[in-house]
């Protein structure tokens, strides 16, 4: 029970997704991830090549003052595993995504100084850290992405 219980960051089953109750360890990989893990590995350079030219595509093509873009710098040392934008009315842009078939994702919806796991420490007041935690949104970042859809999603959020 507490090994299952601690596998996951913390995270119980019965629990709500992104709830993390006690500090765990992340061990999930067995033998079948493995697997695909070594298929995997051999796309890699490929993949993150890839990743950068859809971000370097949705930092020129992103002209809407209201989306905050990442701040860029060396492009070859950040591979984009997410892209993640700020706007100030976040659940209304992603509203306006959705209309668009387009799907967004909030990476850890509670900020980790709210999280049980780290209530013994004192934090204090945050207001930046909460201001940016309401206004964060991972836009489609993958590999496999074709340059329309990438055309589609910077159209549909210049739009905005």
């Amino acid at each position: 029970y507490w090994l299952k219980w601690l596998h996951n960051w913390g995270i119980m089953a019965v629990l709500k997704k992104n709830t993390f109750d006690c500090i765990g360890v992340n061990s999930r990989l067995d033998a079948l991830q493995a697997v695909f893990l070594s298929v995997k590995l051999k796309h890699l350079d490929a993949d993150n090549k890839r990743r950068i030219e859809i971000a370097e595509t949705y930092n020129k093509g992103i002209l809407n003052s209201k989306i905050k873009l990442p701040l860029s710098g060396d492009l070859k040392t950040h591979v984009y595993h997410l892209y993640v934008v700020r706007v100030a009315n976040r659940d209304a842009f992603i509203h306006y995504l959705k209309t668009h078939a387009i799907e967004t994702q909030i990476h850890y919806p509670i900020p980790p100084h709210k999280q049980k796991a780290l209530s013994n420490i004192q934090y204090g007041a945050l207001p930046i850290t909460e201001k940016i935690h309401r206004e964060v949104l991972s836009l489609p970042m993958s590999p496999v992405m074709t340059n329309h859809e990438m055309q589609n999603i910077i159209r549909v959020i210049n739009s905005y």
